[in-house]
């Protein structure tokens, strides 16, 4: 046999090995730090449905450690999944732009509806898109309406103003200086039962939009291109069993008694 040819069939052989030995060691995660049952931060530390769902299938794909790593807005969490300081996000809506710096894990794993909100008694049919037109409206930074028909109107239609936390949406909206908020479900159904806010609000009957949720890999994270076929089949599997509805119902029940313990308090 020739020589030269046996060696590099030699290397081919043991580079190929090595590729397929590749695994993703270490998972660093995060998400929103206020949509229960979802995700929150209780005592500094992100806890809910969407970890343990993500910390189930991570495992099952074949990653060995999963390590959450918390930030205090949404805007934040998708900042530092840029930057690849984490390397996932879950609770991600598809976008375009969020596209070009993340890896959508195929398929989503859950969905939220987004919500029109009012202050008390000053509701407003919503019919169709244009009855937003000339209301001065406002959404968090960070959040997304992809390339859908209610996107691509707010992108052409309406100038949105953006808050930081959802928190602040809310204050502006009580204070007069917006007359909607954008929220998504979660975060916005967390704010009014904590807050007791459910007489000064008025959530509009219309849903505008639903977004499908999605694992996401930082394309900077070393496990781009290791994982994500395996998350794929593993979602799959965790979605016939019905993972991720189990895991809300464990955890709404856990959010709601942490409610009724800081109510007591």
């Amino acid at each position: 046999m020739n020589i030269r040819y046996f060696s590099i069939c030699l290397v081919t052989s043991i580079w190929c090995s090595l590729a397929t030995a590749q695994v993703c060691e270490k998972l660093v995660i995060t998400g929103p730090p206020a949509g229960p049952p979802s995700s929150w931060l209780d005592d500094g530390k992100l806890v809910g449905a969407s970890v343990d769902f993500v910390k189930q299938v991570a495992l099952a794909a074949g990653v060995k450690t999963v390590e959450t790593k918390a930030y205090d807005s949404w805007a934040k969490s998708l900042d530092a999944t840029q930057r690849g300081e984490v390397d996932l996000i879950f609770s991600a809506a598809w976008s375009e732009e969020r596209a070009r710096f993340l890896n959508f894990i195929q398929p989503s794993y859950a969905g939220q509806y987004l919500l029109v909100i009012v202050r008390k008694g000053q509701g407003f049919p919503l019919r169709k898109y244009s009855d937003l037109e000339g209301r001065k409206g406002l959404a968090g930074q960070g959040e997304t309406f992809g390339n859908s028909k209610f996107g691509l109107f707010i992108q052409n239609k309406l100038n949105l103003e953006r808050s930081p936390t959802i928190s602040r949406s809310f204050e502006l909206l009580l204070d007069g200086k917006v007359e909607y908020i954008l929220a998504y479900e979660n975060a916005a159904n967390s704010e009014i039962f904590t807050n007791n806010l459910g007489d000064k609000i008025d959530v509009i009957s219309t849903y505008p939009f639903y977004a499908e949720t999605y694992i996401a890999i930082s394309k900077r994270s070393k496990c781009a291109g290791l994982i994500g076929p395996s998350l794929s089949k593993e979602i799959e599997v965790a979605k016939q069993k019905n993972l991720f509805y189990l895991l809300t119902n464990k955890y709404r029940n856990i959010f709601n008694e942490s409610l009724v313990v800081l109510k007591k308090q």
